[in-house]
């Protein structure tokens, strides 16, 4: 069921689109290869799409995994690859920007929930007075976006914030935004998205120590720039100049509704169990949580430990 709360006045139009009839200055024609992503760039040299199946996903991780080693904020791990708990989440949505085969952007969006949110850490008295008014926050982590060249990698990161608030707005019902970012990012996310500082600068053990800003966007922001193209204000002076049309939103929302995809039991094996530890490191309340979702490959976990030898606390 789509959240088109702010198309109430479009509802005949929701139920009855046609897109011939529409035009879309920015949104191509999607190949029948791939009839879910979205193309755009120089000559649709990229394409943006939510990441639903294991090569999406491991595109993903690895790309962040590598950009953090090579800022400092990932120790070294044999799986080459950064995600945690939150990542085996139904609802944690990740997009991907590929050039061609190879995942050159990325960005995953946290909904709140029994595991709370990853910024709770430091922040959750701060992220708590957002809950007690209502506000249902969604966090974004795991941010990258690869050397493209200055204006590609403007036109990606554009791009992954224009979906994950479409993602989280309109098909999650989600009010804010968090995301913790290192002190010199903050001025950009001010300027640029209209983020505003929520939380004081600490240090983010998760990233190896490295100074961290609490920020937060209330959603109605975009919201109110994409509705109301008059209001200068705010398109002109920030990239919501660049994002997608509340006709073009129209078109786009029900292609993402249909990538949605939870991670498999396949893929949770792989991620949790071959590739990584985190299921050692799980609580007993998030091995019981995650086992509703990954029965059948927690089992297959026990046996296979079994057999083994091996003595195994899964929390069934």
């Amino acid at each position: 069921m789509y959240l088109y709360s702010k198309y109430q006045k479009l509802n005949n139009i929701c139920i009855a689109f046609n897109s011939k009839n529409v035009s879309f200055y920015n949104v191509k024609p999607i190949p029948e290869a791939d009839q879910w992503s979205h193309q755009f760039g120089r000559k649709d040299r990229y394409c943006i799409k939510i990441a639903n199946n294991f090569g999406t996903r491991q595109g993903a991780y690895e790309l962040v995994y590598r950009l953090y080693s090579e800022k400092g904020y990932a120790d070294r791990n044999d799986s080459g690859m950064w995600l945690s708990l939150y990542n085996l989440l139904p609802n944690t949505t990740t997009l991907v920007v590929l050039r061609e085969s190879e995942v050159v952007g990325t960005l995953t969006v946290v909904f709140d929930g029994p595991f709370g949110l990853p910024g709770d850490g430091l922040y959750k008295e701060k992220i708590d007075l957002l809950r007690k008014a209502g506000r249902k926050p969604a966090e974004i982590i795991s941010l990258g976006v690869a050397d493209e060249g200055r204006r590609s990698s403007h036109d990606i990161l554009v791009k992954l914030f224009n979906y994950v608030y479409l993602v989280s707005r309109y098909l999650k019902g989600a009010k804010d935004f968090v995301i913790t970012v290192n002190p010199h990012h903050v001025a950009y996310y001010r300027r640029t998205l209209l983020f505003e500082e929520w939380g004081p600068e600490q240090a983010y053990e998760k990233v190896g120590g490295a100074p961290a800003v609490l920020l937060r966007l209330n959603l109605g922001i975009p919201d109110k720039a994409v509705a109301e193209p008059h209001v200068k204000d705010l398109r002109q002076r920030t990239h919501y100049r660049f994002f997608h049309t509340t006709e073009q939103e129209l078109r786009i929302l029900p292609n993402l509704e249909k990538q949605i995809n939870p991670m498999s039991e396949e893929e949770f094996h792989y991620f949790v169990m071959r590739k990584t530890d985190l299921w050692d490191h799980a609580s007993p309340l998030e091995k019981s949580y995650l086992s509703r979702y990954y029965f059948t490959a927690l089992m297959g976990m026990r046996t296979s430990d079994l057999r083994g030898g091996k003595r195994v606390s899964i929390n069934l």
